[in-house]
């Protein structure tokens, strides 16, 4: 047992020290032994006979790369399924939300970067909403369509990695995501496939010209569900170059040609040819017949093998006065969509070669199989091991243990990059599920800072409504009851001190300086120094604690019952709105000085005091309702708030603030809040 502990010690310590290789390299290194064996093997079997030995190589050949075609098919095609349907995970568990443009690119853009092939992602549902995201080199572009909300206008977002800073620009296109052929393909491969494992959700459109980038593609969708409540659509615009580039630098023999076909005969692996050397001659002649690019040879295969059907082997064929083989197989992409990789090659290719073999055909080939054999089963188990693991260790942290699991150890680049960005993950998961934990116990605190009763005021009534556009904001609000004898309480008072402030920006940092705003405010109101003199100290400390550039606006007032004045000083918070019940009529008041944090002098000198008559009601709103926008970008403004007062002035303050509230709500629909929303509301009943 020593002895095999002190032997894997060695091991670890060897694949350690070890100098990476690359996957690609090793693969190129493993497949090149096994083609060179192989066609050794082959080629000595030509002593036997030539036209056995050309047949035999023929199927060899022929098998070898339509094989090793339909790999790389698999290894191009087979990824965008995968990330397909991680995307459609990531939809039904709320990671993306497709509502949600800023969140969706980010969760986009570093999918895209996994996958190359493909030139955008689409996410549509069935009330015609759809976010769209193109790739361009290094440059970014989204779109968004709500075709319930806003008919032919849709919503762009323009940026590159260089500068993240996104550009908004709206555009008239008169489009519906849900006539697009991949969002029906998709919802008809749903209704057919219900039953049926992930993978047989996948539809793919049959091969056209892409719109945007003018090369031909194809796009794959599938259903899901997490879209406004009910089913949606996501896809990939797959490019189709890769293949081309693939098949046209493959090399079988001198004139040997491979070719990707669609079911209907149009090519998009083009064959090996000087006039398709460029992308742009690629991209002229794809999605053409073979006859339309210029290729007999394969012409002339596709009609036999039409005559004596698919799985028989290669077949013999004239073309041009010369003798050629061919083969085809199919390809299923999915259920409803099937290629097909033709190959051709040459008679006099295959002969150019036989004299020079010599006997000994059948050594050959034992040893040649035999060491195949052998290094293949090396080779999957240098590469499965260190896999297997990093799957065991995917699925135990899909099961939330985020503990330091068992070192994946590998001599592959690519393997121990993998496992780095493994660890790397579940340490930022933690990390991620901390400060979540952390907001939230931030939310709670702020949340309890505002009050939870009001002071009963005699002829008067306050009410206020704070709402956070993230889990802590940069708004907060108070009202401090005073009895007579100028104590504080939450019963029955004469005098009422009320504050409204709003930090720049939203946020942790926002909200504590408005919580700390709140403490100085209470702190002073119990030591009894009036009101523009406790707005003179807060300033004078915000002055020095702030930093450069930051400022706090804030509204301060002091209501006294006895003779219905309400004291108001502004410090950057405007407009203040004033219901004079008597007039029907709102003035709106400016602010008396700038925001606390500006300047460390502080003049108050244009403060004053207003006399509220019967059924007089004051309003101090934040920038977050004053600014809010709706899906066309329209402002909610101070008018709104007016007519809201000029409806509800006679009923009591709570129902003033639940219909001012109301009326936000129904003018931002789905748009979520860009800021802080805090409302306060005083009444004079009597």
């Amino acid at each position: 047992m020593l002895q095999r502990l002190s032997g894997g010690r060695r091991l670890r310590a060897s694949l350690l020290t070890a100098r990476p290789v690359s996957i690609r390299r090793s693969l190129l290194g493993s497949v090149a032994v096994l083609i060179v064996l192989l066609g050794a093997a082959i080629l000595a079997t030509t002593f036997l006979g030539e036209r056995h030995a050309v047949q035999t190589l023929s199927r060899a050949l022929i098998a070898q790369t339509r094989d090793r075609t339909v790999e790389r098919l698999h290894g191009f095609f087979d990824p965008v399924e995968s990330g397909l349907l991680l995307l459609r995970a990531w939809i039904g568990s709320g990671i993306a939300k497709p509502d949600d443009p800023e969140v969706m690119n980010r969760v986009l853009v570093p999918l895209m970067r996994q996958y190359p092939q493909t030139s955008s992602v689409l996410i549509a549902d069935g009330r015609g909403h759809e976010h769209i995201l193109f790739r361009r080199g290094n440059a970014w572009r989204s779109r968004q369509t709500r075709r319930d909300q806003w008919g032919a206008e849709t919503r762009w977002l323009e940026w590159t990695d260089s500068d993240p800073m996104p550009r908004v620009i709206w555009r008239t296109i008169d489009y519906d995501p849900r006539t697009r052929p991949w969002y029906q393909g998709a919802a008809e491969q749903r209704a057919r496939r219900e039953r049926l494992d992930e993978a047989g959700l996948v539809a793919w459109t049959a091969p056209y010209t892409f719109l945007t980038l003018r090369s031909p593609g194809m796009t794959a969708s599938v259903s899901a569900e997490g879209c406004g409540g009910g089913d949606c659509v996501a896809a990939f615009d797959v490019l189709l170059d890769d293949v081309s580039e693939f098949t046209t630098n493959l090399r079988i023999s001198e004139h040997g040609a491979v070719v990707v076909l669609t079911d209907d005969n149009r090519v998009i692996g083009l064959p090996p040819d000087p006039r398709f050397a460029s992308p742009a001659t690629r991209r002229d002649a794809l999605l053409k017949t073979p006859p339309q690019i210029g290729a007999p040879a394969l012409a002339e295969a596709l009609r036999e093998l039409a005559h004596r059907g698919t799985g028989a082997g290669p077949v013999r064929f004239k073309s041009g006065g010369q003798a050629w083989w061919g083969d085809m197989q199919p390809f299923d992409l999915a259920s409803q969509r099937a290629l097909a990789v033709a190959v051709v090659v040459p008679e006099a290719d295959l002969l150019a070669g036989l004299g020079r073999v010599r006997l000994g055909i059948a050594v050959v080939t034992l040893v040649a199989l035999g060491l195949a054999l052998l290094g293949a089963a090396l080779f999957a188990r240098r590469f499965s091991r260190p896999v297997e693991a990093l799957v065991r260790e995917s699925d135990r942290i899909s099961r939330g243990d985020l503990e330091p699991g068992v070192p994946v150890k590998s001599s592959l680049a690519e393997i121990r990059h993998l496992a780095d960005a493994h660890e790397a993950m579940r340490r930022a998961l933690g990390t991620l599920l901390k400060m979540e934990r952390d907001l939230q116990l931030a939310r709670q605190i702020q949340q309890s800072t505002l009050p939870e009763v009001m002071p009963a005021l005699a002829g008067a009534e306050i009410d206020g409504w704070s709402a956070p556009a993230e889990a802590t904001g940069g708004d907060a609000y108070d009202v401090i009851g005073l009895t007579g004898d100028h104590r504080v309480t939450t019963g029955v008072a004469e005098r009422a001190v009320l504050m409204l402030a709003d930090a720049s920006g939203h946020g942790i940092g926002p909200a504590l300086s408005v919580t700390q705003v709140r403490a100085m405010l209470r702190m002073a109101v119990r030591e009894a120094i009036d009101l523009p003199g406790i707005v003179r100290r807060m300033n004078a400390q915000l002055s020095d604690d702030l930093r450069e550039g930051h400022f706090i606006t804030a509204w301060f007032g002091l209501l006294d019952t006895r003779d219905h004045s309400l004291l108001s000083l502004s410090c950057g918070q405007a407009p203040i709105l004033h219901y004079v019940s008597a007039e029907a009529r709102c003035a709106l008041l400016g602010a008396d000085a700038p925001p606390l944090g500006f300047d460390d002098a502080l003049d108050l000198d244009g403060a004053a005091s207003i006399r509220l008559g019967p059924g007089d009601v004051v309003v101090v709103l934040s920038d977050g309702i004053f600014e809010a926008r709706n899906a066309r970008h329209v402002e909610f403004g101070a008018e709104r708030v007016v007519e809201v007062l000029r409806a509800t002035c006679e009923e009591p303050a709570p129902k003033i603030l639940r219909a001012l509230r109301a009326a936000l709500e129904d003018f931002a629909g789905d748009t979520p809040a860009a800021d802080d929303r805090t409302a306060l509301v005083v009444r004079r009943t009597a």
